[in-house]
């Protein structure tokens, strides 16, 4: 009797069977002979050490991997799939293959920022649903609910995604899935990039949905003890050590059972495992304790010595020219460690990029001090007018995203290439190179390429690309996101070890156990009139600890002058809450707004074809007119159209002039010089030709202009019945295009902070576009994996959110545009001037 899944809304079970999987870009398999079974319903946490190939699993667990393979080969054979991949084993869902059971699974990637299919936030959420074919009338109350439910009640629907931070994009991939309301749940290190306020936020949505669904839960978390309350079952994965001369690698289960089984094992090393042990249940060797190194600074790291190497003085913050902070007066002194913490989008990346001099400040200024220039440095205080190449020797800057720095082919190469752009001879650079990859655990991977690492072993390899160039100051943002702990420990003794050199460390983070190991300065960005946000906890486990709510930060000011900050720094940001996006217009006209999507696109091609069967000037000025007194009527002024359409005024005329100089001939001859020669003919064929333009274009812009490409994309599905692949595909699209325009933003400064923002612009551009197209091909593979994961593209119907419907207007204006170019070109010929394409 064949296995059949269970009813939509009900639990699924999950087994692996022998199952492994190498991808086509690895020498060697993520996870090899791999047995685990779930029962439906239970709530599993899978634990073990960064780069294991926990997020192979869930992916595989997903569906996404493996295939088109050769289904009919025993499970311990290994057959390759479809992506050039080999795959051993099965991964079932109730039973049947796992990519069977899309839409029954809903998973969260690693990366937020690639699993937003859609422009507007509340289309993302909608998506699943509408995949899952549910009711249109059901579909905004599940968006709304499973919003609420990660803390992003507030987020207008209409709002850009390109808006959010990289923590409320984790929260929005998190309402996605629980939108699907799955039988099994794969979580991705959903909390890693939360604030504290996030985390309970994104910990409660589960435990209701586990709570209302019963779904099965497969929880990968480095950062377990918010979660272990609702854990059924812990799994701590290992590895055998060995590889055959294949490169295969046993995946094997090094303990099983329920929490208190595991971590009540006192015959396992847990750090050594790379497990953080939850507080309730960790021993005395188990505790994060404060890092104290040999020929450690006798001053504390959150004061440090001397006097400042970067300042910011009456300093305005924020992005376009919009302030979203002001009057930031700091200070960041030699061996001094300081921390920037907040909420999600408080502005903590935008502050670091502004003191990095990657970011121009809205108002204000940042003054590096002579002792950070030196002697032959450069002159001017400002670290946004250095030459990159200064910058690089002095201020790095590792950022959150770590596949925005890569700009070498192989690990050890990205690693040497700081110290090589600061002047170190080839050899000293390898050295060093090679002492930091031993340290961050990435030896292994000295050849291979950085984009082939996984998410934790990337960000390990920009932390070491950082250090390696030995700044004197150095700003981590998100340094520890995904590390397990025993490479955590290794980055947290790194950067304490760091202010002995004299470096003035800068830690974007969330990481409390970071801040608290590291003795740190706490500069808490906060939202007006909030109460403190970012509080310390478990305090006194460490030498002078206080109340366990003790909360960091002083007085609401942005001073720190030595001495006056014992409790740390407020900065005041502006409300997230209060940073309002209005909805975008579909147009500026409210008749044209109000039409179908795709009768506006047909509407333009109507009005635009036949104008093209003849080039006079009678047609083009006619349908010129025509155009504008309807323009007018609509609400558009003369001003607005021009501002709206200026590129083709600056090319109509360029393309009379060539017409006119080098047109056909005919009649007398006005001019001539040389093989440019003006007739009458060419004279009347260049006029025709600008009019031409404007008559096309105008109303081709005007009428697409503030088309939203999710209302298009419905369009095209529901009234023009396109396919959804196709249709959804190329949405998708778009969508990353916006992202990469980002992605480009975001390569220019990390070139620049790296030191090669100084090559000649032409040398420059072809590494950077080669960059953004490894990107955009990743980025590609991961939306579509996103996509999939959310039910896209089955075998049965799916609904949509929003309704598109042709209404007795839209078909109005098609008339209207079918009717210009046919009175247009009606006059032409009873005028005698009509030209078949021109003559």
């Amino acid at each position: 009797m064949s296995a059949k899944l269970a009813p939509l809304g009900q639990p699924a079970s999950l087994e692996f069977r022998g199952w492994g999987y190498k991808h086509a870009s690895r020498s060697y398999f993520s996870v090899q002979d791999f047995n685990l079974k779930i029962p439906a319903g239970q709530r599993v946490l899978l634990l073990g050490a960064s780069g294991i190939g926990k997020s192979t699993l869930l992916q595989g667990a997903a569906g996404l991997l493996g295939a088109g393979g050769d289904a009919g080969k025993g499970e311990g054979v290994a057959v390759e799939d479809s992506d050039g991949g080999l795959r051993q084993g099965r991964i079932l869902i109730d039973g049947l293959p796992a990519d069977q059971g899309r839409g029954r699974v809903g998973l969260v990637l690693q990366d937020p920022d690639a699993q937003a299919v859609f422009q507007r936030v509340g289309d993302n959420v909608a998506f699943g649903p509408e995949n899952m074919n549910l009711p249109r009338e059901r579909i905004w109350s599940r968006v709304q609910n499973s919003m609420a439910a990660v803390g992003l009640e507030d987020l207008q629907l209409h709002r850009s995604v390109t808006h959010l931070s990289g923590g409320q994009m984790q929260r929005l991939a998190l309402a996605g899935a629980l939108a699907m309301e799955p039988g099994v749940l794969l979580l991705d290190e959903p909390t890693a990039n939360l604030d504290p306020a996030g985390v309970g936020q994104v910990v409660g949505a589960v435990r209701q949905v586990l709570e209302r669904r019963g779904s099965t839960l497969l929880l990968v978390e480095h950062r377990a003890e918010p979660w272990i309350d609702m854990i059924d079952r812990v799994v701590v994965l290992g590895l055998d050590g060995g590889e055959d001369a294949r490169g295969f690698r046993r995946t094997l289960v090094v303990a099983d059972g329920s929490p208190c089984q595991v971590f009540g094992r006192a015959d396992l090393d847990f750090a050594g495992l790379g497990v953080w042990v939850p507080e309730r249940y960790a021993r005395p060797q188990d505790a994060v304790k404060p890092i104290h190194l040999a020929g450690e600074p006798s001053y504390p790291a959150d004061q440090g010595a001397g006097p400042p190497l970067l300042s910011a003085k009456g300093l305005f913050i924020g992005r376009k020219g919009a302030a979203i902070a002001q009057g930031i007066n700091l200070d960041f002194r030699a061996g001094q460690i300081t921390a920037l913490v907040g909420g999600n989008g408080a502005g903590k990346s935008t502050l670091a990029m502004t003191l990095a001099g990657l970011l121009e400040p809205v108002a204000g200024q940042v003054e590096a001090s002579a002792l950070l220039r030196g002697e032959d440095g450069p002159q001017s205080p400002d670290p946004g007018s250095w030459r990159s190449s200064d910058l690089a020797s002095r201020i790095s800057y590792v950022f959150q995203n770590p596949e925005h720095q890569f700009a070498r082919g192989s690990v050890l190469e990205e690693v040497m290439l700081s110290p090589l752009r600061s002047g170190l001879d080839r050899g000293h650079a390898e050295k060093t190179a090679h002492a930091l990859l031993k340290r961050f655990r990435l030896s292994q991977y000295a050849h291979a390429n950085p984009y082939t690492l996984s998410g934790g072993e990337k960000r390990r390899l920009t932390v070491a690309s950082a250090l390696a160039a030995a700044p004197r100051v150095l700003i981590l943002d998100e340094p520890t996101f995904g590390q397990d702990r025993a490479t955590w420990a290794s980055m947290a003794e790194l950067i304490a070890a760091l202010r002995s050199q004299g470096v003035s460390i800068i830690v974007v983070t969330h990481d409390r156990e970071l801040v608290q190991a590291l003795g740190a300065r706490v500069i808490e960005l906060r939202p007006r009139g909030d109460s403190a946000v970012w509080t310390t906890r478990n305090l006194d486990r460490f030498p002078g600890g206080g109340d366990a709510q003790e909360p960091f930060g002083g007085p609401s000011n942005a001073s720190s002058a030595p001495g006056a900050e014992p409790g740390g720094v407020v900065v005041p940001v502006e409300a997230m809450g209060e940073r309002i996006e209005d909805p975008r217009p579909a147009s500026r006209s409210a008749a044209i707004a109000s039409l179908n999507p795709s009768i506006r696109l047909i509407g333009a091609f109507l009005l635009a074809l036949p104008l093209l069967f003849s080039l006079d000037w009678v047609s083009a000025l006619t349908a010129l007119v025509m155009e504008a007194v309807l323009l007018t009527a609509a609400g558009f002024t003369p001003w607005r159209i021009v501002r709206s359409t200026w590129p083709l005024f600056v090319g109509a005329p360029g393309s009379a002039i060539a017409v006119l100089l080098y047109g056909k001939s005919g009649g007398a001859q006005l001019w001539q010089w040389g093989l440019m020669r003006v007739t009458e003919r060419s004279a009347q064929l260049a006029g025709a030709t600008a009019l031409r333009i404007l008559a096309i274009g105008i109303p081709a812009i005007i009428v697409m202009l503030g088309v939203d490409a999710t209302d298009l994309a419905d369009s095209f599905s529901q009234v023009l019945r396109l396919p959804d692949r196709f249709v959804y595909g190329g949405l998708a699209g778009l969508r990353l295009f916006s992202v990469l325009q980002d992605d480009w933003a975001a390569l220019t400064a990390s070139r620049r902070s790296r030191g090669l923002g100084d090559e000649n612009k032409v040398k420059a551009f072809l590494p950077q576009a080669f960059a953004l197209l490894v990107l955009s091909i990743r980025r590609s593979t991961t939306l579509a994996e996103a996509m999939e994961a959310r039910g896209f593209g089955g075998p049965g119907p799916r609904s949509h959110a929003r309704v598109s419907r042709v209404h007795p207007r839209d078909w109005a204006f098609l008339a209207i545009c079918l009717a210009i170019p046919a009175v247009s070109l009606a006059l032409a010929w009873f005028c005698g001037s009509f030209a078949f394409f021109g003559g």
